[in-house]
């Protein structure tokens, strides 16, 4: 007695990426060629020792960039990517109201 024999459907995996979309929809600012002369706003995130890392991001720069302006993230409401759209809002109008051409949002968190 021949034994009939199983031909087998192929079997198929689909992986999705865990990163996100790697379609780019929206692009950032572009770089500033220099921070000479500018104001930036530090926005802390509250994940990591603001109190410890923006002084020291600060000293750096400021050695590097002697006439630029920064304003603390203490004089800056607190900025998460979490916050509603009218929070995000008043963050913004923050930055804006500082005259800022630039922001340090988080450090190393």
């Amino acid at each position: 007695m021949q034994k009939a024999t199983r031909q087998e459907e192929p079997v198929i995996i689909e992986a999705h990426d865990p990163t996100g979309g790697v379609e780019v929809s929206e692009l950032f600012a572009p770089r500033l060629a220099d921070l000479n002369g500018i104001t930036v706003c530090e926005l802390a995130n509250r994940m990591w020792e603001s109190e410890r890392t923006f002084p020291v991001i600060r000293e750096a720069l400021m050695r590097r960039y002697p006439t630029m302006k920064i304003v603390p993230y203490t004089e800056t409401p607190f900025f998460d990517e979490r916050l509603s759209l009218e929070e995000l809002a008043k963050v913004a109008d923050a930055v804006k109201s500082a005259g800022a051409q630039a922001a340090i949002i988080g450090n190393a968190g």
